[in-house]
């Protein structure tokens, strides 16, 4: 059970206004545990004054969700065990939550396998990239866990629910290009490329209202289908004028314009 552990769990390093975020177990395919995810949520609280947040994992994996060599660890002592998993799932569902409260775009750079609850990691962030040689699988059934991370409060949202069962059931390994073309991740990367590649895309966005991207994270977020159309119409109506009238949105109005902004 004891391991040497790592100087720490999580690494922030700054590029410019980018807040790059690393999971660091890579000994343990970055598994999930208490103290990795309550690092990680203090430090996304750090990063309140970042344009964009991305997370990865240090090593060969994303993350292979929760520590299961911790979980076996307790398998006599079931008031520990129950314990442990509380911790584990509660801590991972704060994360989820402080991700998508962050004020800025987040992007989950898959960087290998993702295993477990660590899709919620994915799930949380605005955009998903996945290096080709990536994957995702569940393993709750062959572990018998039920599921975690989102699988059945954030995922059926992006493919359905029939799907979202069957996947749980069959347990299958889904490949980098298969998650992309389910709708899953948004963007692929030769792994030979992946930094390149991400990097990329953080130039795209740099040159956006970061703004705009979290105002539509809170609308869908606000979105309930019970809601009569008007409501929800309403709340975009209402988001639209708060950023209308902001001076940055006058700004760009005026750049994109050019000389015709001054003749009218």
């Amino acid at each position: 059970m004891n391991e040497m552990p790592d100087i720490t769990p999580v690494i922030l390093d700054r590029d410019g206004d980018t807040a790059w975020i690393r999971l660091n177990r890579p000994g343990r395919g970055n598994a999930l545990t208490p103290e990795l995810l309550d690092a990680l949520t203090e430090t996304l609280s750090r990063c309140d004054d970042a344009r964009a947040v991305v997370l990865t994992g240090q090593g060969r994996a994303f993350s292979s969700g929760g520590d299961i060599r911790e979980f076996h660890a307790r398998a006599e002592n079931p008031a520990a065990l129950e314990a442990f998993g509380t911790a584990v799932v509660s801590a991972l569902n704060h994360t989820i939550l402080a991700l998508r409260a962050l004020p800025c775009p987040t992007v989950a750079a898959v960087n290998g396998p993702v295993t477990g609850g660590a899709i919620g990691l994915m799930l949380a962030c605005d955009i998903t990239v996945m290096s080709q040689d990536a994957f995702i699988q569940p393993y709750y059934a062959k572990m018998g866990f039920a599921p975690d991370g989102g699988w059945t409060a954030l995922l059926p949202e992006r493919i359905g629910t029939a799907r979202t069962a069957s996947w749980l059931a069959l347990d299958n390994r889904v490949s980098a290009l298969a998650a992309f073309e389910m709708g899953v991740a948004d963007k692929l990367y030769p792994a030979a490329d992946f930094t390149d590649g991400v990097q990329t895309l953080l130039a795209g966005l740099a040159s956006h209202d970061p703004v705009v991207a979290v105002t539509a994270r809170r609308l869908l977020e606000a979105r309930d289908v019970r809601d009569p159309l008007s409501t929800r119409l309403d709340r975009e109506l209402a988001a639209f004028t708060r950023l209308l009238i902001r001076p940055e949105t006058r700004e760009r109005m005026a750049a994109f314009l050019g000389p015709r902004a001054e003749a009218g």
